[in-house]
């Protein structure tokens, strides 16, 4: 008796983690996107944007500020969650590791995550601002 209890715990425990293990994730594609950007500064033509995507594209400001910048497709990588609910690891964020750098005469004299330039306030026309100081 004290056998067969024992077989039908093994049983049950095998079926619920067997039912309920670990699960992938895998996101989607983003499609490929333009970032609106907007240097804040006292003469705003004097600088350029650089975005780092793995490859290096550079950007003229012009007189007003505004730069399309252009974001290629992505796809995060996969997520790993328990029970297919708790998060256990991945699905790294490729926008975080991006960077925006704006330059005068060669010079850096702003950078941040593609991510934070999201996240960064808008002007009326949905320009994101980054505020470059003298």
């Amino acid at each position: 008796m004290h056998l067969q209890n024992c077989a039908v715990k093994v049983f049950l425990i095998s079926a619920v983690l067997t039912l309920a293990g670990c699960a992938y994730r895998l996101p989607t594609i983003a499609p490929p996107s333009q970032q609106l950007v907007r240097i804040v500064a006292i003469a705003p033509e004097q600088y350029t944007v650089q975005v780092n995507t793995g490859t290096v594209k550079q950007y003229d400001v012009p007189h007003d500020g505004r730069v399309k910048v252009g974001i290629p497709s992505y796809r995060p990588s996969c997520g790993v969650y328990l029970f297919n609910a708790i998060k256990v690891r991945g699905s790294g964020d490729p926008l975080k590791g991006w960077i925006v750098s704006v330059t005068r005469n060669g010079k850096t004299v702003r950078e941040q995550s593609l991510r934070v330039t999201q996240k960064s306030p808008t002007d009326e026309a949905g320009y994101h601002m980054m505020r470059i100081g003298q």
